[in-house]
């Protein structure tokens, strides 16, 4: 399977467990990003490459681990992930290539794999 550049945006606090579910997954390139000219910025960039289903998989651990829900913006080349505490626990909201705007509850790791490569 082809590998993806993506970008997790994460709180300090999440950074540890994070950089070990990359590991488990398989991503490679993993490293920190400073993003310059965001203001107000809050979160840790962390980008990395890895398989679309290891990213998927790794949505999956989030939504679990997290108390808020997760986007997964796939409109650019590069799929960022962040946390996003106006979304229920569970929730992940997906945006597709194309734009278009899924939200699905307590998805499965293939759930959201069929939305993240739908155009």
């Amino acid at each position: 399977m082809a590998e993806q550049d993506v970008e997790f945006v994460v709180d300090d606090e999440d950074l540890d467990a994070l950089q070990s579910v990359l590991e488990t997954e398989g991503a490679t390139d993993v490293e920190p990003v400073q993003e310059a000219g965001v203001l107000p910025f809050v979160g840790i960039v962390v980008a990395a490459v890895i398989a679309l289903g290891g990213l998927c998989n790794i949505v999956v651990k989030l939504r679990q681990a997290w108390t808020c829900g997760v986007v997964v913006d796939a409109r650019t080349p590069i799929i960022q992930t962040s946390k996003n505490r106006d979304l229920p626990r569970g929730t992940v909201l997906v945006f597709a290539p194309d734009g278009t705007q899924h939200t699905l509850h307590e998805p499965s790791q293939v759930e959201i794999e069929k939305v993240v490569t739908a155009a």
